[in-house]
């Protein structure tokens, strides 16, 4: 599928508007793809010219894109799509070597094959600030006391991460914590203002928070309804490319923390179905690699860390630098891969499903410290019966029931991607202990069933 990007000038207050553009059964529809408040990531870097923009751009239009084309509509196997792609930039010259890097970097992310080139982007002006604003509304930052800047999704891994950070900060100095927000999955907002609102508390004077608003409207311009994919796979990349602009004025770090626990991150298979493509891949390793190499070749020099690569989730929740603070906001954090489809839950009260495997990872991990009350959708411990559970859980059980060795582990890390063989050793330990997180959760609170169908003694 062709995707033509077309950008206007701006108007008083507002981004340009940008619209991609497809054909669909010999007719050209578009949609809008709404960079919504600008001004929240301009007021801080006062430009719309540079490599770091640039990136910013492309990573918008990759977001749009791929929530755009269903998989269902879109794949020649049911899942892999062919997408060619042409971005506007302001410096071409930098970007153009970068291509079979950032193909590369794309195709492993969401598991399709891209196709891109870049053209020059011919529109001068793509934001106006407005005319009248209120001086006290613009905010004012001391860009050399920003000590670092951290991705802040509203889930527990960010939160542990940005806790530990804001924890050992210096008087002085404050971090920078880089939000998104697509209106199409508004759960992650609310996530995010809840646990701001303990930090004002608790960090007062130590953080300045941004939040981007980007997503695809909800209509093609001619009224009809989108078919999204929903995966969000390229939500990372947007995440980094928002935090990629805004670090291009802190003169003191060149890196953006990206707090996940490896376990995820990594994202070993339940099952030998499940690897290569159908794998998540959002954190992995090997993608931050290849998206480092890119923007280096565009002359972009971005470091991403994530300082809890080689860490369970139960390890992060009790390491973690401030308990206190952490207890109090853990409850409003949100794990789950699926909240959004609560057809089969039994609770829709709940705000988590319980039973994707973010969510088992998040209850095995709090159960360490005593804190595995949250209320769930569907609570994997109650099952009595293997015919009760879903395919996914089943996959699961399968996985927790079988015996794997650690040499197993690095052959299905390996095939799932490409690991450098130097942490092949470590991953694998991780993988293994996430795992017995997971069995020891089910020996201490699972009902008698579910111990059966696990051999669990």
């Amino acid at each position: 599928m062709k995707i033509n990007v077309e950008i206007n000038p701006a108007k008083n207050g507002q981004f340009s508007e940008t619209f991609l553009c497809q054909e669909i059964n010999g007719a050209q529809k578009k949609v809008q793809l709404n960079i919504a408040h600008f001004h929240s990531l301009y007021d801080f870097t006062k430009e719309t010219s540079s490599t770091g923009f640039d990136f910013f751009l492309i990573a918008a239009i990759v977001y749009g894109t791929d929530d755009l084309l269903a998989r269902k509509l879109y794949s020649y196997n049911g899942w892999t799509r062919e997408i060619e792609i042409e971005f506007p930039v302001n410096n071409i010259d930098y970007w153009e070597p970068a291509i079979p890097q950032l193909e590369e970097t794309l195709n492993f992310l969401t598991g399709d094959t891209w196709s891109i080139a870049f053209r020059q982007l011919e529109v001068k002006v793509l934001y106006l600030p407005k005319k009248k604003r209120w001086k006290s509304k613009i905010p004012e930052y001391n860009y050399s006391h920003i000590e670092f800047v951290s991705l802040f999704s509203g889930g527990l891994d960010s939160l542990i991460g940005v806790i530990n950070m804001l924890n050992k900060i210096d008087n002085d100095n404050i971090g920078l914590l880089v939000s998104h927000f697509d209106p199409a999955y508004n759960g992650p907002k609310k996530d995010q203002n809840l646990i701001l609102n303990e930090f004002y508390k608790n960090f007062v004077n130590r953080y300045k928070h941004i939040r981007a608003t980007i997503g695809i409207s909800q209509t093609y311009t001619n009224g009809d309804e989108i078919t999204r994919d929903t995966n969000q796979r390229s939500r990372s990349i947007l995440f980094i490319g928002i935090a990629t602009y805004l670090l291009n004025k802190v003169p003191s770090s060149n890196t953006i923390l990206i707090p996940e626990n490896g376990t995820i991150s990594l994202n070993h298979p339940l099952t030998k179905s499940r690897t290569s493509s159908l794998s998540t891949r959002t954190t992995h390793p090997y993608f931050f690699r290849k998206l480092q190499e890119s923007l280096a070749i565009a002359n972009l020099n971005v470091s991403l860390i994530n300082p809890f690569n080689l860490d369970t989730k139960g390890k992060m929740v009790v390491e973690c630098d401030n308990t206190v603070i952490l207890q109090k906001t853990y409850p409003l954090s949100v794990s789950c891969g699926k909240r959004g489809h609560k057809t089969h839950w039994e609770n829709r009260n709940a705000k988590q499903c319980g039973i994707c495997m973010p969510c088992i990872y998040r209850r095995a991990a709090l159960h360490k410290r005593g804190w595995d009350t949250d209320t769930y959708g569907n609570d994997l411990l109650s099952i009595r019966s293997i015919k009760d559970a879903k395919p996914d859980i089943r996959a699961l059980f399968d996985y927790l029931g079988t015996s794997i060795s650690l040499k197993d582990i690095k052959r299905n890390l390996l095939v799932n991607g490409s690991i450098e063989m130097s942490d092949l050793d470590a991953y694998a330990k991780l993988v293994h202990t996430s795992r017995v997180e997971i069995l020891n959760w089910i020996r201490d609170k699972g009902n008698d069933q579910l111990k059966e169908i696990l051999k669990i003694r």
